[in-house]
């Protein structure tokens, strides 16, 4: 609901004055301002893709990027989705642990991973 005063009065957390416009905070204003925790950045900042560049940067740290480096990190929300290939079922259990650890991320889907040893 916007109605035009011409006095600067505020009327439903928006201020309307003679040509000026200012927003009043309101409990909504506060509520939009927060962002969701799979959505965060690796510097705090709003990121689309933020829980899977912190999942990645925690597996990197880990287990390094050659372990990784056939594993495909994806989100839906906050849904971490792993597909690719890792070396061992112990590499496994071990980034499903540290996803599992990660702020945000509520479910974890496993597809079409294969374990597959690196070739020598």
């Amino acid at each position: 609901m916007k109605s035009l005063i011409t006095t600067g009065q505020t009327v439903s957390g928006v201020c309307y004055g003679y040509g000026a416009l200012a927003v009043a905070p309101t409990h909504a204003d506060a509520w939009f301002q927060a962002i969701p925790p799979e959505r965060v950045g690796l510097g705090g900042e709003y990121d689309h893709h933020g829980l899977v560049k912190r999942v990645h940067l925690a597996f990197q740290h880990a287990v390094g990027n050659d372990a990784i480096a056939h594993l495909s990190i994806r989100q839906r929300g906050s849904v971490l989705i792993l597909h690719g290939r890792v070396a061992s079922q112990a590499l496994l259990d071990q980034l499903i642990h540290i996803a599992m650890q990660v702020e945000g991320m509520t479910n974890l889907e496993i597809r079409d991973v294969v374990i597959r040893p690196a070739a020598s």
